[in-house]
Order: C-alpha cells, then structure tokens, then sequence
C-alpha cells in the first residue's frame, strides 16, 4: 500500500507498508518504509521516526529513528516494524489495531 505523496522542503515523499518475509526468522511480517519520488540527481537528508499508537494507552510509541540521506529512487525503512510475526500483528487481540484501525506516524526532519 502506498500513500499519496507529500512535500518537505521542494522534495516529493512517500510512505509504503508491506507485507514481508523476515529473512533471519522465514515468517510474514509488517514492513514500513519512506522513500523519495525521484527528481533528477538530487541528495537529500532527513532525520526520521515512525511511531505508531498502541494498546492500552493508545498514545503513539517510537518504533524507530534514524537518518538518511535519499539518493535517487532509493528508500528507508524496516522490513518487520513491530518486530512480531504477521499473525500477531493481524490477531483479534493486537496491540496495534484500535477499533480495527492501525494508526501510524512518520515524522521527517530536513538535515542542514
């Protein structure tokens, strides 16, 4: 899935969640990722967090945090998110899932 795009600083982003394979553990998982439209050879940094709200305060929890630097069509990101296989996160009694709705925040940071 993949959201509409919006602009920081001149630069169009993206966010994309998938369902992947954990490599080291072979189960599903939920993957995130941020990524970069691409604009002719063009460098750009950013601090990044993507959080996302849980059960039982339901206040948003920092899932990770990072930076980078976004080359051309390149993208960041984790392939396992909560770090749980797909059958946890997708369960009746999910810590993500409030009122069968996953709430997700990615905050962006241009770095000078």
């Amino acid at each position: 899935v993949y959201s509409q795009a919006f602009h920081l600083g001149g630069q169009g982003f993206f966010l994309s969640a998938h369902c992947n394979m954990d490599q080291q553990s072979s189960f599903h998982c939920f993957g995130l990722f941020l990524g970069m439209q691409e604009k002719g050879n063009v460098s750009f940094a950013v601090d990044y967090e993507f959080a996302a709200r849980s059960k039982p305060t339901e206040e948003f929890v920092s899932k990770y945090k990072g930076n980078y630097t976004f080359t051309g069509g390149k993208a960041v990101g984790y392939r396992n998110l909560f770090a749980i296989p797909w059958t946890s996160f997708m369960a009746e009694d999910s810590l993500y899932f409030i009122n069968g709705i996953l709430h997700l925040r990615a905050e962006l940071t241009i770095r000078h």
